[in-house]
């Protein structure tokens, strides 16, 4: 499962679930994220699910023509696949792409003590 989340100051302020609905950022209200201010489009970008010939998921961010832009990893995008922890600007709002099949990976390594004095090793 895949997923957008709000930090605020560092702390996680919202979480949007991704799946097979699109997930709309705009100042209106008929957007899935609203967001109310006059740096944001009414219709300002759309988070997609495109699913490949070998069934793998990925979710794209397409800029909708909107004045001020959208933005990942502080690069201004039109449309761009989002990698696990891509940051997504939209206006003055900052959103971070969570992909959970990835935190798996992601888990630390545990370090074993060998028999042998002052050697560690990991699996």
């Amino acid at each position: 499962m895949a997923a957008i989340i709000q930090t605020i100051d560092g702390v996680v302020a919202n979480r949007f679930e991704l799946d097979e609905n699109p997930l709309t950022f705009g100042r209106t209200s008929d957007n899935v994220v609203q967001i109310d201010h006059l740096e944001v489009s009414s219709a300002h970008a759309r988070v997609t699910r495109m699913v490949g010939k070998d069934g793998t998921v990925a979710y794209v961010l397409e800029d909708l023509d909107s004045t001020n832009g959208s933005f990942v990893n502080g690069k201004k995008v039109i449309k761009t696949a989002l990698r696990h922890k891509d940051v997504i600007r939209i206006g003055l709002n900052v959103f971070t792409y969570i992909d959970e099949a990835r935190i798996d990976i992601e888990r630390t390594t545990e370090i074993k003590k060998s028999w042998i004095p002052g050697v560690y090793y990991s699996k």
